[in-house]
């Protein structure tokens, strides 16, 4: 029943319609497909009997399996993770993030953001485990001048450009306080998220020319006012397209539209892998859809 299960929610996954076929197939449309992750916490493995409702979800290899399997037939392609990788079994503990990236990499992820439980076995720990990474860490709201090592890690923005469709990717944390320890954050101080990514949405739209905006944010879905989070990003910020979320854990079984941007986050510890399709032209949005395909073992 598992078995079937999944294998429907996959083939519903390659549904990319929330608008007639013909808007699809415009003349000089391209498409684009985005897998994603949040808030893994170094659950390599399945969850064991006694996790109630997720018993048997998640792990690493069923994820890459799928990752596999999209990609056989989807060459539009982009692997993202919103943070929040490390911590949470005994795996980080004996390997301090090392085997979480470079499984990572070997699942093909094309870009990831840092999250507040990445900055807890401070900053040259960090720096240590991204060397297993083979992809760029995108943020542009944390000022690491104080830790060249891991400044030279991040990137601003990133670009990747595919037949017919140009993305633009960013990435954002949340602020420190209460949640990193100072001296887990020497030398890397937070700054504010609207005023940090304004200008970098800027450069992505008018100077890269990119068709779709994608944000990497662990902000947080809705922290009911007493943070900045990804409800209010998207009101407050033009121009930002998709934001995939992390931080809060929260569990969406689809994209949610404020504006022109749509916000998706998919729970926690790899139990399920975001999808969103888009079919675009000219910086134009044609078509969309997204769904959280649950991770089975």
């Amino acid at each position: 029943m598992e078995r079937r299960t999944f294998l429907q929610a996959l083939g519903a996954a390659t549904a990319v319609s929330s608008l007639p076929l013909r808007a699809q197939d415009a003349p000089g449309a391209g498409r684009i497909t985005l897998l994603h992750t949040n808030d893994t916490h170094s659950r390599i493995e399945p969850f064991g009997p006694g996790s109630g409702n997720l018993t048997g979800r998640g792990g690493m290899a069923r994820r890459a399996t799928m990752i596999k399997q999209i990609r056989a037939t989807t060459p539009n392609l982009l692997v993202l993770d919103a943070g929040d990788v490390f911590q949470g079994t005994p795996y980080f503990n004996e390997y301090k993030g090392f085997l979480d990236y470079r499984l990572m990499s070997m699942c093909g992820y094309d870009a990831g953001t840092l999250g507040n439980h990445d900055f807890d076995n401070g900053v040259d720990a960090l720096v240590a485990a991204m060397s297993e990474a083979k992809f760029p860490f995108l943020n542009c709201n944390l000022d690491a001048k104080g830790a060249p090592a891991l400044a030279a890690r991040l990137r601003p923005h990133h670009v990747r450009e595919f037949p017919g469709v140009k993305v633009g990717l960013t990435g954002l944390c949340v602020d420190f306080k209460g949640l990193v320890s100072p001296k887990n954050h020497v030398g890397v101080d937070w700054r504010d998220p609207v005023e940090s990514i304004k200008p970098v949405i800027r450069h992505l739209r008018e100077v890269e020319k990119v068709d779709l905006v994608v944000v990497l944010s662990h902000l947080g879905y809705d922290l009911h006012g007493y943070a900045m989070d990804d409800l209010h990003l998207a009101k407050l910020v033009p121009g930002i397209d998709v934001i995939i979320g992390g931080h809060s854990h929260t569990f969406l079984d689809a994209p949610v539209k404020v504006g022109d941007t749509e916000i998706f986050q998919v729970g926690f510890a790899g139990v399920n892998l975001g999808r969103m399709d888009f079919t675009v032209r000219n910086g134009l949005k044609l078509a969309s859809s997204g769904m959280a395909v649950p991770v089975l073992a």
